[in-house]
């Protein structure tokens, strides 16, 4: 039996980001192994809605913690950071971190000798901010775990690169159950779907720029995006918006900052292709998901992509940044029905490689080992 052990798994939101719904679907399967797991996150003080809980409803018990907001990113952070280290309980057997602000509170709790347990840290991706203050923040919070856990093989030889630190690989899975029975497509109208953040990272403005192209060749193609916002809140929908209307294209996009999962089911369900035009990116959960809907995928050539989708097979891989190839990679799947069918079976096929189940348990082996070192 696992009940003995007792984790503690942090994560910054309580909204549908990627490192979100990996703490949410780990804690959960952690839970089914027996574990006597606790998710805890962050809601500001005014927004009633996150602190009633996650975006959906979760199987494992959990904890939100509010704080100030502030305008300023370094102060919000700050304050995030002392929220968790003042409220956290100190009597878990291992505390695992989603994110740098989890981990920085950890570290923290650690140095100060609040907690003695291991101390674990999932590193989905690193920010390259702008700001060298912000990127130190960043950097020194990978270092102040004790073990850490990557979702790529291909973060796993930067980490070593570029940090000098080991870790396990724990890639994000999927329940296919999750997107079994989704709703009826709405109308016919070709379909473009972007899920993801915000944050310069994710490419967002490529996609723009590449639909401006696909337009001429396949005109009335609508594309939908759910652009979520991250904890530095300063990215920004308006500005994309504008984009798209300097590009002639603003009555053929939709932008959505949050939705609810029935919604995005919908949007799966609506769309042709999803495409992830990121420019570094952890893995791409949301490629999982479109491919566990039968959707074929268009993505960068960047990151852990590469391990998940198979260029050719379960869709088309671009180099970041090449509008041009995105356009014409859009426009070669729009206009082609049994090369999107195909594509969206292998799919399909693909992601049954990636479980949940199989995660947990990887992560339950590493916090095992762990415990019986020290």
């Amino acid at each position: 039996m696992n009940r003995d052990l007792r984790v503690a798994m942090l994560t910054y939101s309580t909204r549908p980001r990627g490192g979100v719904v990996h703490a949410l679907k780990l804690a959960e399967h952690l839970v089914g192994l027996g574990v006597d797991a606790t998710l805890y996150s962050l809601a500001r003080k005014d927004d009633r809605r996150a602190l009633k809980g996650f975006f959906r409803k979760v199987s494992a018990p959990f904890e939100i913690i509010p704080y100030d907001w502030h305008r300023n990113l370094v102060t919000r952070l700050e304050r995030m950071i002392e929220a968790y280290s003042l409220s956290l309980p100190r009597d878990f057997s291992v505390y695992h971190a989603q994110d740098c602000v989890g981990g920085t509170a950890l570290g923290r709790m650690r140095t100060a000798r609040r907690i003695k347990a291991p101390v674990f840290r999932t590193i989905h991706h690193i920010d390259e901010f702008a700001d060298p203050q912000l990127l130190r923040f960043e950097k020194r919070a990978v270092g102040m775990a004790d073990h850490r856990f990557v979702v790529s093989r291909y973060w796993k030889q930067l980490l070593k690169a570029e940090y000098g630190c080991d870790s396990t690989i724990t890639y994000n899975g999927i329940d296919l159950e999750d997107f079994s029975d989704l709703p009826k497509r709405d109308g016919g109208r070709p379909n473009v779907l972007f899920v993801g953040g915000l944050e310069p990272r994710k490419g967002l403005e490529y996609l723009l720029e590449a639909m401006e192209y696909v337009h001429r060749e396949v005109p009335g193609t609508r594309l939908v995006a759910v652009a979520k916002t991250g904890f530095r809140g300063t990215d920004d929908w308006k500005w994309f918006a504008t984009l798209a209307d300097r590009l002639g294209i603003a009555d053929c996009v939709e932008f959505h900052e949050s939705v609810k999962q029935e919604t995005l089911l919908r949007f799966y369900s609506n769309c042709d292709i999803l495409a992830l035009p990121s420019k570094t990116e952890g893995w791409g959960l949301a490629l999982m998901e479109a491919m566990a809907c039968g959707k074929p995928v268009v993505a960068s050539r960047a990151g852990g992509i590469p391990e998940l989708v198979r260029d050719g097979i379960e869709g088309i891989l671009v180099e970041p940044g090449d509008v041009r190839g995105l356009a014409g990679a859009l426009g070669t799947l729009l206009g082609d029905n049994r090369l999107r069918s195909r594509m969206g079976r292998a799919g399909v096929s693909r992601v049954r490689s990636f479980s949940w189940d199989r995660t947990a348990r990887v992560a339950l082996r590493e916090y095992r080992k762990a415990l019986s070192i020290r």
